[in-house]
């Protein structure tokens, strides 16, 4: 039996926002570093997505001597993208109508420090609970990010739906911490009981 959501918790990325420009800048710090013979390793994305600093201060954390030329490229890039940036057509019509049934709103998002600013620069009119991989250092399907936003919000699991585009993310690991989910594929022409293709 679905019980009525007293909270949503939705992704950010491809759920509220989109990008009309990407240019991949954490991508090219990696490639970067290949070239100048570094290995990948296995938690470099985990380490970009959970250390609560800018690009240039993460390039030093992981020990990659990129050069300033560099950095200030990879930080233009990325100021590229957020000013690209652009709320789909559903999402302000949606809030609006949770806030308006007083349902608490939160934002639970696997994101680099400085993609944090899309909220505030595309949503500044709506109060959510912000659950940000680089603040609270966990990612999205660990469990204890699900633990980290219910603890926020202060409502049980049971009472929160997870609206996002990425399955395992936001719909396995929801529903194994004990949520509704909702999968969003905006894509998709035809959408089945447990997809949606908007909002």
């Amino acid at each position: 039996m679905q019980i009525k959501p007293k909270a949503v918790i939705f992704d950010l990325f491809g759920t509220i926002v989109r990008y009309r420009i990407q240019r991949h800048p954490y991508r090219q710090l990696l490639k970067w570093a290949r070239e100048q013979g570094r290995k990948p390793q296995p938690n470099d994305a985990r380490t970009i997505m959970t250390t609560n600093a800018e690009i240039g201060q993460l390039a030093a954390h992981m020990e990659i001597p990129a050069p300033n030329s560099l950095i200030k490229k990879l930080t233009d890039d990325i100021e590229m993208e957020l000013q690209s940036l652009e709320l789909f057509d559903d999402v302000e019509p949606t809030l609006d109508a949770l806030q308006n049934k007083n349902i608490q709103l939160a934002i639970c998002s696997n994101l680099a420090k400085p993609y944090g600013a899309a909220i505030s620069q595309l949503l500044a009119g709506y109060s959510f609970t912000k659950i940000l991989s680089f603040e609270c250092g966990f990612i999205k399907p660990e469990p204890s990010i699900y633990k980290f936003a219910t603890t926020e919000m202060n409502v049980d699991a049971a009472n929160c739906l997870f609206v996002g585009d990425t399955l395992l993310a936001d719909v396995q690991g929801p529903c194994n911490a004990g949520m509704q989910a909702l999968h969003l594929v905006r894509n998709e022409e035809r959408p089945s009981t447990l997809k949606r293709n908007s909002l």
